[in-house]
């Protein structure tokens, strides 16, 4: 027994050792801070930046498809007879060249590159979106942990409140030894808890410092700490078959299956007017010193050449040919896409009611966890009372408290669970957050 009394002592005086030690200046982090910075520094939002702007740039310089190729020549020659032998000579000639291949594809092409810019820039706005629903739902989750610290912490000191008190109780013939020593556990239990919550709380806050491409320990100025509180806002949603009308061809994945069907009936037709015959035009210059005069470049002679030719492909009609083969297996992917469409608009239907339903039974638990809260508070109370009046056990006094901390914790993680329902719809429906409060916020809780 006296072992066991020895070794509270030391925890309580190690603990107000660690409470003495100086503490290292904090940094704070607000979630805006964190999102401008997940913003900026993220590689695959640059990576999807980077495409979308390449495809963008693409698309903006289509309009070459109608430059011609033009090209230019300059060379000197040494002609110089072996048998019979003769004396040398030096000539020069000099040349340019313009060409230009008109097909029926090439509007097709062009409009392939549209398709294919949007695709990119929607990729790019998916992306965003995504950083930003991961940030903010991680940056609330961090900041219940930290909470959660405070509960742990402020139920550690009540119960080193009440094993001191039931300690001196006992020292005084006013409590049993058993009363006692549930008290001592109660109080040594705490501790730990305490220090695993912590442990785990630095373990994802660091991962999330690195999620936004900070360093874990703030840049050399202390150790970053997130600073914002968790405000619910209740939503009013309509029927989610109006959700559903109105939201689904915004998602981002109806959208890019949608964006890959048009890409590939532009295949097909692509394919198709590959058959067709294409146009040619060509004109070339050519100079070079008159006829015996040597290396000179007085009075040279000039020519040019004008070239007009269609090209029929014959080899697509083949039946059979590599050609005729991949048009035909450029409309067959066109048709499979518009039916994989149709699934992806179902199941983004069917995702859009599992956000809401979630959002329906996160907020019902949210009720009972306010009310359970209340009363499980209120009993705390009334049994402090009681045993202080000694009407009421230490047990019960234990359990009462066990059950306010229990009830303190599930209200926080179904705080936290709500706001992160919250994002998920707003992913769903292809929204921002804000949108979503504007549209449908009923309110503060």
């Amino acid at each position: 027994m006296k072992r066991i009394v020895a070794r509270i002592t030391f925890f309580l005086v190690f603990c107000g050792v660690l409470a003495a030690e100086p503490v290292e200046p904090v940094a704070s982090l607000t979630l805006e801070e964190a999102l401008d910075a997940a913003l900026k520094n993220n590689v695959d939002l640059q990576k999807s930046q980077l495409a979308a702007y390449q495809s963008l740039r693409e698309k903006n310089n289509g309009w070459n498809m109608f430059l011609p190729s033009v090209s230019a020549s300059l060379g000197i020659a040494n002609t110089h007879p072996m048998q019979p032998a003769g004396d040398p000579t030096n000539s020069w000639s000099a040349g340019a060249s313009v060409s230009l291949q008109l097909s029926a594809a090439i509007p097709a092409n062009i409009k392939l590159l549209d398709y294919k810019a949007v695709a990119a820039e929607a990729a790019y706005d998916n992306t965003r979106r995504t950083l930003v629903t991961q940030v903010s739902t991680s940056f609330y989750s961090l900041l219940a942990e930290n909470m959660n610290l405070e509960i742990l912490q402020n139920d550690m000191e009540l119960k080193k409140q009440q094993y001191e008190q039931t300690n001196k109780n006992y020292q005084n013939g006013l409590a049993s030894e058993l009363e006692m020593l549930n008290a001592m556990y109660a109080y040594q239990i705490a501790g730990p808890t305490l220090n695993d919550a912590a442990v785990k709380y630095e373990q994802n806050r660091a991962a999330f410092l690195l999620l936004i491409g900070l360093d874990a320990s703030g840049g050399g100025t202390g150790a970053m700490e997130l600073e914002g509180l968790i405000e619910v806002k209740l939503l009013d949603l309509p029927p989610v078959g109006e959700l559903t009308a109105r939201y689904r061809e915004n998602r981002y994945d109806v959208r890019s299956q949608a964006l890959t069907l048009e890409q590939a009936k532009l295949g097909a037709q692509i394919g198709s007017v590959n058959r067709a015959p294409s146009i040619s035009f060509s004109e070339s210059i050519s100079l070079s010193p008159p006829q015996n005069a040597g290396f000179t470049f007085d009075d040279p002679s000039s020519s040019g050449r004008f070239s007009l030719s269609v090209s029929i492909p014959i080899s697509s009609w083949i039946p059979g040919s590599s050609q005729s083969l991949n048009a035909k297996t450029l409309k067959e992917n066109a048709a499979q896409t518009e039916s994989s469409l149709d699934t992806v608009r179902k199941n983004a239907a069917q995702d859009i009611q599992k956000k809401v339903d979630e959002i329906g039974r996160i907020r019902e638990n949210l009720e009972s966890a306010t009310l359970n809260l209340r009363i499980t508070s209120r009993a705390y109370e009334l049994s402090e009372q009681g045993y202080r009046g000694g009407l009421v056990s230490q047990t019960d006094l234990q359990n009462a408290n066990k059950n306010m901390v229990n009830a303190k914790q599930t209200l926080l993680n179904t705080n936290t669970s709500y706001l992160a329902a919250v994002y998920n719809l707003a992913a769903a429906l292809g929204l921002d957050i804000a949108e979503v409060y504007t549209l449908y916020a009923q309110g503060n809780i």
